[in-house]
């Protein structure tokens, strides 16, 4: 009795043995480092297995697949991974990527809105976008759907880095950068000058547009705006190029010709009065806030100096001396 009591203590102790250097053997695999000489993006689908991850990382032998298994089932808590896309840094290890899947920190891709594009080129971009599903409706559909003024979204999506999870609709992005639009430009317009000469929050937008498309320089578009302004209260046509380059649409080749500057369309500012009827490109901030806070001069001219700013001028005759003098530097 006595015997038989020894030999199955010793085949507990021998089956003991082996499951613990099993484990041993098993924590070890968790150190080695799969093929991941760069960082890489990884999309866990429901259901998958931390083992299946593992083997589409690298190549593992039966020893390795068998051991790694022991080890999942002595730690079932520890192998609770989240579906979704994740980033693997390089060199990661099977105990880091395990760690990854655990978190549930799923990747998060950006999309950077550029100020001064137009809705058909976001358009692309929104398209293009990785991990982005791209648009399902047209832009004038959508537009009516967030009730949109004159149902376009020209000028009304904000300028920002929008960051987003892997398979997201690109009507999220977009409903996103219209309401940041809608909140500030309204902000912007509760707190704006009193005596713009500027009907609504919308003209707001658009006056910011014009602004956008003329300076890239932040700290100049006060003054921008000042000569926009200055000429809507005088009744002088704004007379500026970016409109007539919208205005063309696909017909614009690059060059502004006279004929161009004469063409009747409702975004030429040589031929109508006033604001064009709609926004002419995604406006940001510091324009907004320099259409709602224009400096204050006596300024209605300006020519572009050649540095990226401008040279602006009181009088035409002033101002055409600043073209001759700008001109010959080009």
């Amino acid at each position: 009795m006595r015997k038989a009591l020894l030999a199955i203590f010793f085949i507990i102790v021998v089956v003991l043995g082996g499951l613990l250097f099993k484990g041993y053997q098993s924590t070890e695999q968790l150190w080695i480092k799969p093929n991941l000489a760069t960082t890489q993006l990884y999309t866990l689908k429901p259901g998958e297995r931390l083992i299946d991850v593992f083997a589409q990382l690298t190549n593992l032998n039966k020893a390795q697949r068998i051991s790694l298994k022991l080890w999942f089932r002595l730690h079932p808590d520890l192998v609770k991974i989240k579906a979704g896309t994740y980033e693997l840094p390089a060199q990661s290890s099977f105990a880091d990527v395990a760690a990854i899947l655990r978190s549930g920190k799923v990747y998060q891709y950006r999309l950077t809105l550029v100020e001064g594009e137009t809705l058909s080129q976001w358009w692309q971009r929104l398209s293009d976008s990785p991990g982005l599903l791209p648009p399902q409706n047209s832009p004038q559909e959508i537009a009516k759907q967030l009730g949109a003024p004159l149902a376009n979204l020209e000028g009304l999506l904000l300028p920002e880095t929008y960051y987003y999870t892997h398979d997201t609709k690109a009507i999220e992005v977009i409903t996103r950068a219209y309401h940041s639009m809608d909140t500030l430009s309204s902000k912007l317009w509760a707190e704006r000058d009193k005596d713009l000469p500027l009907s609504s929050r919308y003209q707001l937008i658009i006056l910011a547009s014009l602004i956008q498309k003329e300076t890239g320089i932040n700290a100049e578009m006060p003054k921008v705006a000042s000569v926009f302004v200055n000429r809507l209260r005088k009744g002088m046509r704004l007379q500026t190029d970016p409109t007539v380059i919208y205005g063309l649409g696909d017909a614009y080749n690059g060059h502004i010709t006279r004929a161009d500057l004469k063409a009747k369309n409702a975004y030429n500012t040589y031929v109508i009065h006033g604001l064009p009827p709609t926004p002419i490109a995604m406006p940001g901030k510091a324009a907004l806030e320099a259409a709602a806070h224009p400096q204050k001069t006596h300024y209605y001219y300006f020519v572009a100096d050649g540095s990226g700013g401008h040279h602006f001028s009181q009088t035409l005759k002033q101002h055409n001396r600043a073209v001759r003098k700008y001109l010959i530097k080009r």
